[in-house]
């Protein structure tokens, strides 16, 4: 598949990658539509699991600025965000986040609704916006209150933490640290794991 996102099949999983590394793959409008495009169930097909990855060495900056105007009409930003955690959330496969390098903003979201989440040792999390001066979504912060625990929530979202890959397993961010560059490759591994179980077991657990 071309354009800002690519998926294909790699041993039984779907692999889903941003590809937008001059812009250090920021999740623009674009990235997301490409984003629930994949995620469909239809998208997903045979797949055992969905690996999701960013090219380059980077996760994702998160929100792309270029798409945003500072005005009433980001709202619309935040529901299109919404509903491509909520394709992630609700994929009818689990989905295994592959980190590396930066996940910020509204990148750290889109990983947190993985359902497993690897992360390289160089790789680190961080939710900048009250930092910036920015009033971060209050229908995010309940999404995350639902899957982390408070404390961890209060460091991410309101001191603005920067989680290095140790810290951000410790608090729950992460499932499992591994060597740089090998996110993805523990992932899909992860991923293989699962290529004998029956589709609809999986789906329904």
């Amino acid at each position: 598949m071309t354009g800002p996102v690519r998926s294909r099949t790699e041993g039984g999983g779907l692999q889903v990658t941003i590809t937008v590394p001059e812009r250090r793959n920021a999740l623009s409008r674009a990235v997301l539509a490409e984003l629930r495009k994949a995620f469909t169930s239809a998208a997903c097909g045979e797949a055992a699991a969905v690996v999701l990855s960013g090219e380059g060495g980077v996760f994702s900056a998160g929100a792309d600025f270029a798409d945003l105007t500072g005005t009433a009409a980001d709202l619309s930003f935040d529901e299109e965000l919404a509903a491509t955690v909520d394709a992630v959330r609700y994929a009818p496969v689990p989905v295994l986040a592959a980190i590396e390098g930066p996940c910020l903003g509204a990148a750290a979201e889109l990983a947190l609704a993985c359902d497993v989440r690897i992360a390289g040792l160089g790789a680190w999390i961080q939710v900048p916006a009250v930092r910036l001066g920015l009033l971060y979504n209050p229908a995010s912060i309940a999404r995350l209150h639902r899957t982390l625990p408070r404390t961890t929530v209060t460091r991410l979202i309101l001191l603005g933490e920067r989680f290095n890959a140790a810290a951000a397993e410790r608090a729950g961010l992460i499932s499992e640290v591994v060597a740089t560059g090998k996110a993805a490759q523990r992932a899909t591994v992860m991923a293989s794991g699962l290529g004998g179980a029956p589709r609809e077991a999986i789906t329904q657990t």
